[in-house]
């Protein structure tokens, strides 16, 4: 894996392992691509971003700094700060947008840590598994984290069929807890070698080339911040020593949770049997976008995608994955057009709220009790 080249010290290879995937859209894209980016440089962040960046580490690490001390401003404030930089950093890291050094790339994912995912095992999951089958339930194990929710259509129903509870409150709380299990159960049940509740196998396994000693090292920070309020604060000051544990799981959870599922858990998004046999036409359509309308201001485009990673353009992402969310904004529309060109309709939403409304109406209608109450 490119951003695995750090780890092992085999190069990055040059052309992809499988051959190119042939289509009038992929043509085009790729024009509009070499046109506007006429060299690797040029396609990863730009000054603006790193500016962003920059100013999003100094409050991030004023944040923990402030959560050590037991300042209860700063952890309120951190899980939003810390997001930004996560915003600007590791999703582009992974995809290896952020800069053409592939150690800038790897060591940049690390910003996910402690609170928000383990970078070895989102890898796999993230790149191999959602990338190439997006909502496909068999083979996207993004479709299975919050089991037995229902998150995809085709997924079997998992609860009794005499049940009547909706399974989309499921959903809801474990989106209150989402990275507790990205940053600390994924990672420790591979290191106990223990399946996924729910499944007979574990789902989220790491890459082979990352060792049981280097992920337990990983994994150290996370457990740093669970167990440093219950020793030092919650004794002298239990109300705040359980804010200090609580709220930056909590807050970063919500975050985590919204920013990565409202741009494919939507009915609209769902696998067809009418589907195009181009895999990036399946891909922008089982994405979703938002703030990007034509009616959209273009200030409140770049702050939205800044602020989202880019995941307000997640059909752009899934049809150019290799390039920085930095240009989405400016090359949006172009790239709307090119779609509308070949008949490949982009699912929209106003905004970040009524994709979240949408998100929450589709799941629970998917997991509404078979007996209808």
């Amino acid at each position: 894996l490119y951003v695995l080249a750090a780890l092992d010290g085999k190069p990055v290879p040059e052309a992809p392992p499988l051959p190119p995937i042939e289509s009038e859209l992929r043509r085009d894209l790729a024009e509009m691509l070499r046109r506007e980016f006429p060299t690797p440089a040029s396609s990863k962040a730009s000054a603006a971003h790193w500016a962003r960046t920059i100013a999003a580490l100094v409050g991030t690490v004023a944040c923990w700094a402030g959560w050590v001390q037991g300042s209860a401003l700063a952890c309120l404030l951190l899980p939003f700060v810390h997001w930004v930089l996560i915003a600007h950093t590791v999703h582009e890291a992974t995809h290896g947008n952020l800069h053409t050094d592939p150690r800038i790339n790897f060591w940049a994912q690390f910003t996910s840590h402690p609170i928000c995912f383990n970078v070895f095992v989102w890898i796999p999951q993230h790149l191999l598994s959602h990338h190439q089958y997006t909502n496909d339930y068999e083979h996207d194990v993004d479709c299975h984290h919050f089991a037995p929710a229902l998150i995809s259509d085709a997924m079997p129903r998992m609860a009794s069929a005499e049940s009547s509870f909706n399974e989309g409150w499921t959903f809801v709380w474990k989106g209150f807890l989402t990275t507790l299990g990205t940053s600390i159960l994924q990672p420790l049940r591979t290191l106990r070698e223990k399946p996924t509740p729910n499944y007979d196998v574990n789902v989220t396994p790491v890459p082979a080339a990352v060792s049981k000693r280097t992920l337990w090292l990983s994994v150290l920070p996370s457990l740093l911040v669970l167990l440093y309020p219950l020793l030092v604060w919650l004794p002298q000051a239990p109300l705040l020593g359980l804010w200090l544990l609580v709220w930056p799981w909590v807050g970063m959870s919500l975050i985590f949770t919204t920013m990565t599922q409202v741009s494919h858990v939507q009915q609209s998004c769902q696998p067809t049997q009418a589907q195009s046999g181009c895999w990036t036409a399946r891909q922008i359509h089982a994405s979703l976008d938002y703030s990007l309308g034509a009616a959209t201001p273009m200030p409140e485009q770049q702050l939205v995608t800044a602020l989202a990673a880019g995941l307000n353009a997640q059909s752009l992402h899934h049809a150019m994955p290799t390039l920085s969310c930095a240009h989405f904004p400016r090359m949006y529309a172009e790239y709307r057009q090119i779609c509308e060109r070949h008949g490949v309709t982009i699912r929209h939403s106003e905004n970040v709220g009524t994709a979240v409304r949408e998100m929450l109406e589709y799941v629970f209608e998917n997991n509404r009790p078979v007996g209808g109450a």
